[in-house]
């Protein structure tokens, strides 16, 4: 195996660079939101490289550099979060896949990360990052709610004393917050009751949106390099096969009739593979209507119009765009690659 004086270099600042991220994730995990950005200099050597023992070199020794003077939690934490995400981006792009596999596989290499960490956590060191989590939402909740029940109390005790209220910091009609004081504690306490839910769910979107971002942007540094990726335009070459569709909507029949109470934990699993599977059907549902908007015989006008109404329909009735998902993945009206 031989590095040429540039391969060496390259390899030396990546490794600087990464032993960087390494340390200072490893105190400030938060860090880690960033791995989109901070992966494309790996991505783009493993473009370059391929499967070439090179592209492996760098990671061994800055993982062997994390785990013999800051932590193993450090280096696992690096693979796991940012460098293997970041080769499966580099190695579709080496093969030239087209984007919406790339997005697709490294949105999933993130869940994959994420799910390992909280695994190794658990188990290996003992640490609850989801009870963690739970119990800093739970505390988030009771501070919401603490501050609600001090402004009803306080508008209580106005409207008792004088008749009237100076409370209109609220930005609403005190009396009006006082009929709906309860409908807002049971608001605020269904919102995170969903948070907590469903964080699998938040877990693959938060990933799915990393992954929009990576390879968009390792795609415009290829692109101002002048090296060889797929179109940009193929992005929304994505679809579902009927096999999938069919297997999701037997599961949501599943699901429909299954009694939370005997296997809860069951029940959240599927609840939270339908919305994710429901995000990307809303997903194609608004590319079939991009496509027929465009593709449509008639005029400029009467496309901005359809445009503008698909848009406001996607705030009023987004679950009328999972529906055309759905459909879409059944007869393929737009004719693209189905790989999912």
């Amino acid at each position: 195996m031989k590095f040429s004086i540039k391969d060496i270099l390259w390899l030396l600042a990546m490794g600087l660079f990464y032993t960087g991220v390494g340390v200072l994730g490893y105190s400030l995990p938060v860090l880690y939101i960033l791995a989109c950005f901070f992966g494309v200099p790996y991505s783009l050597y493993v473009y370059k490289k391929g499967t070439q023992m090179s592209s492996f070199v760098m990671p061994v020794v800055v993982l062997s550099v994390l785990i013999f003077t800051v932590s193993p939690r450090a280096a696992i934490m690096l693979i796991l979060l940012l460098l293997m995400p970041s080769f499966v981006c580099g190695i579709y792009y080496h093969k030239q896949k087209n984007l919406p596999k790339n997005i697709i596989m490294l949105s999933i290499a993130y869940l994959s990360g994420w799910i390992g960490l909280l695994i190794i956590w658990n188990f290996a060191y003992k640490v609850g990052i989801i009870s963690r989590f739970y119990s800093f939402t739970n505390f988030v909740e009771n501070q919401y709610l603490s501050q609600l029940s001090k402004q009803y109390e306080l508008l209580l005790n106005n409207l008792q004393g004088t008749g009237t209220t100076s409370l209109y910091l609220l930005k609403e009609d005190p009396v009006k917050f006082a009929e709906n004081y309860s409908l807002y504690r049971l608001a605020i306490k269904q919102s995170f009751f969903l948070i907590r839910y469903l964080f699998p769910a938040f877990i693959f979107i938060g990933g799915f949106l990393s992954s929009i971002v990576q390879v968009l942007f390792t795609k415009l540094i290829l692109k101002a390099l002048k090296w060889e990726s797929p179109k940009i335009k193929d992005i929304t070459n994505i679809g579902f096969t009927p096999l999938t569709v069919g297997l999701l909507g037997l599961t949501w029949l599943i699901r429909n009739d299954m009694d939370d109470r005997l296997y809860p934990r069951l029940a959240m699993a599927m609840d939270n593979v339908l919305i994710i599977f429901a995000v990307f059907m809303f997903i194609v549902g608004v590319l079939f209507t991009i496509h027929v908007i465009k593709n449509a015989k008639a005029g400029a006008r009467f496309k901005a119009f359809m445009g503008i109404l698909s848009f406001l329909s996607i705030i009023v009735s987004p679950f009328l765009f999972v529906i055309l998902g759905f459909l879409e993945g059944i007869f393929n009206f737009r004719k693209t690659e189905r790989f999912l």
